[in-house]
């Protein structure tokens, strides 16, 4: 299911067991993931491509997600302009998976006709998303944030990825070490 609110950055693909059910999709084998498997086995297949090839690559891909076999999918919009000057100029496709079944969803985009073969796991992507990290950094220097206005927003990151893990603060130290 496209769930696709236009006020979004991002267009999310999700079963609609996830959406109407309630499910939780960050899972393994029909198992939700503590925060620890978490940070450990979650991550993404990055695909990059234009808008139109991304709904094309989607829709191939929409029936996986559906029936599970695929978690989730997000995409870009459109390209990030604050990231054009680290090359990102293209939307940003992540088709999420477990780690221990990441071989598997890779088999299924390379028959929908994904060539390009790129996994990060979350906690590297959050990494990049805290103080002095390449993805925050750069957002706060393209927009042309200086001084306090900057180091409130460096602030509000650190804060937002420390209460997802507010409870188990030394893994939390971990992704950030």
């Amino acid at each position: 299911m496209i769930v696709d609110q236009p006020g979004s950055h991002f267009v999310f693909v999700f079963s609609s067991r996830y959406v109407y059910a309630n499910e939780h999709y960050i899972c393994y084998k029909g198992k939700a993931l503590t925060n620890k498997e978490y940070l450990e086995n979650w991550g993404k297949w990055v695909v990059l491509g234009t808008r139109e090839e991304i709904n094309i690559m989607v829709e191939k891909l929409n029936s996986y997600v559906e029936n599970k076999q695929i978690p989730c999918i997000k995409f870009d919009r459109k390209p990030i302009k604050e990231f054009k000057n680290i090359l990102l100029t293209e939307c940003v496709m992540c088709v999420y998976c477990d780690v221990r079944q990441s071989e598997e969803v890779w088999k299924i985009l390379a028959n929908a006709g994904i060539k390009t073969k790129a996994w990060v796991f979350e906690r590297e992507t959050m990494k990049k998303w805290l103080p002095g990290g390449v993805l925050l950094e750069n957002w706060i220097s393209e927009r042309g944030i200086v001084g306090d206005a900057a180091e409130k927003i460096r602030k509000e990151a650190q804060d937002y990825f420390q209460t997802m893990f507010e409870d188990e603060d030394a893994i939390f130290q971990g992704i950030i070490q």
